[in-house]
């Protein structure tokens, strides 16, 4: 049930960072704060800064004596690696050089492409595994359709309170689908501008606050984003990341 916005005070937000609320109350605060981006922030900045705290007044412990082996290890195997990187600096210069053209022309076995460090949340893979399976289910004449939206049902099953979609966005097919992260709702839209589109939402377990972004794949554009514990994915055919990144955030608003 959503808690009004005057139900929920500054003790409600105090206790909900010192762990002092029942199971009930938290499910009520932090719908709250799914509609309160301002007032996220700075509850979890009061979550870090809580932990911080903790962190530097619990007392130190000796560690016991496998611990202090590995640690000399360790150090052992830091002063090779310093011995290791004087070496290296009597390499050629000009070899270095050629290593890092190769690098950077992506011909040798090293070669990183940007972005591969910092990719798309687990919900985007879920989303992208749903979206396939709704697009075989239109395929089978044994698998009909459900071209219906009860999304109070829907959040009453599932606990994800869906965004509101424009009206011109006709649906397909509505499932809940199964994911690493539980169950989540996959809908598959015809829309007048972006073609078809696929909108998948699930519960993280974790509560945060992500803004819009998107990137291209394989024939496709992705735009994800998280408000409170559920995160939404959109997946589109055909169309630029700009333009789904656009959608994504006029969804997102919808959920303040």
């Amino acid at each position: 049930m959503q808690a009004k916005a005057d139900a929920i005070t500054d003790l409600d937000l105090n206790a909900y960072v010192d762990g002092q609320l029942d199971d009930w109350r938290r499910l009520e605060v932090e719908d709250f704060l799914a509609h309160h981006p301002q007032e996220a922030a700075r509850v979890m900045q009061d979550l870090c800064l809580r932990r911080e705290l903790r962190l530097a007044l619990t007392p130190a412990v000796q560690p016991p004596p496998a611990q202090r082996m590995a640690a000399a290890r360790l150090s052992r195997g830091l002063r090779r690696e310093a011995r290791l990187r004087r070496a290296l600096r009597l390499v050629p210069v000009a070899m270095l050089l050629a290593m890092g053209w190769l690098a950077n022309e992506g011909l040798g076995p090293l070669s990183i492409r940007q972005g591969i460090a910092s990719g798309p949340p687990p919900s985007v893979s879920a989303a992208l595994s749903a979206r396939d399976a709704s697009v075989i289910r239109m395929a089978m004449v044994s698998q009909p359709e459900v071209a219906e939206l009860d999304a109070a049902e829907m959040r009453a099953a599932t606990g994800i309170l869906l965004p509101r979609f424009a009206p011109d966005w006709t649906i397909r097919d509505a499932q809940v689908f199964p994911s690493p992260q539980g169950p989540g709702i996959e809908i598959l839209f015809d829309t007048p501008d972006l073609g078809r589109v696929s909108h998948f939402s699930v519960r993280t377990g974790s509560f945060g606050v992500t803004l819009p972004r998107a990137e291209t794949g394989a024939g496709h554009s992705v735009a994800w984003f998280q408000i409170g514990e559920t995160a939404h994915v959109l997946i589109a055919d055909g169309t630029l990341p700009e333009e789904l990144l656009a959608a994504a955030r006029t969804l997102s608003a919808t959920l303040y």
